[in-house]
């Protein structure tokens, strides 16, 4: 009971934590700049998901399908934000081309094993897409220097917001069968004290990023 009660609060912590970088892109709604806005795009619905999500928690209802519908959205999402930040300096066929193609193969993981599963294969595929997209991202603009100061800019922010959250959390949803067929209890508990870690760094770095348009 205590564990379970445990689980419930470290959720709904993690769940309120994404009311940080959506106040901070509030106050700088104005200044965000063309490719931000898919991530703005995010941070609304976030902040939808998870109220669904604590709402789920509350009357004690599976919350994967939440996971299921969000993975797409969010994927979508961050892809059009490396797009539109790509198309500055060359054509990102490679990265429109993807976004297709994950929004089919999350629709065959919701056909293969149902929107309230805890396996699937999507969250999986997102994160390994993202985290090389991220990765990308260093590579190029450190190797054509196409920002004076890397540091002052809200993309390297939200770039490593990403970088981190996604690298953080791939173990984790590769493995999330495995563990919660061993135990339900102490998978809710990991996944709980992990998800919650990288979410609180993810959304710290994205009110970072959203702060810096300030000085734009």
């Amino acid at each position: 009971m205590y564990q379970q009660k445990l689980v419930f609060y470290i959720g709904i912590t993690s769940s309120a934590l994404c009311l940080i970088p959506f106040i901070f892109s509030l106050f700088n709604l104005k200044k965000i700049n063309f490719y931000l806005k898919p991530i703005f795009g995010l941070l609304v619905m976030n902040v939808i998901f998870e109220i669904m999500n604590i709402f789920s928690s509350i009357y004690n209802h599976s919350n994967n399908y939440i996971l299921h519908y969000f993975t797409a959205v969010e994927f979508a999402l961050i892809s059009l934000f490396y797009s539109f930040f790509f198309r500055n300096y060359f054509k990102p066929y490679l990265i429109n081309l993807f976004i297709p193609l994950f929004l089919i193969a999350a629709y065959i993981d919701y056909r293969v094993y149902g929107l309230f599963s805890v396996y699937n294969f999507s969250p999986s595929v997102e994160c390994i897409v993202l985290i090389i997209y991220s990765f990308f991202f260093l590579y190029y603009a450190l190797k054509n220097l196409i920002f004076e100061n890397l540091l002052s800019t809200p993309v390297f922010w939200i770039n490593t917001a990403i970088l981190f959250y996604f690298s953080g959390n791939l173990i984790l949803f590769i493995f999330s069968d495995y563990m919660a067929k061993s135990d339900i209890i102490k998978y809710g508990i990991l996944w709980s004290i992990i998800h919650t870690f990288f979410n609180l760094l993810y959304n710290i770095l994205l009110s970072i990023g959203f702060w810096k348009t300030k000085s734009r």
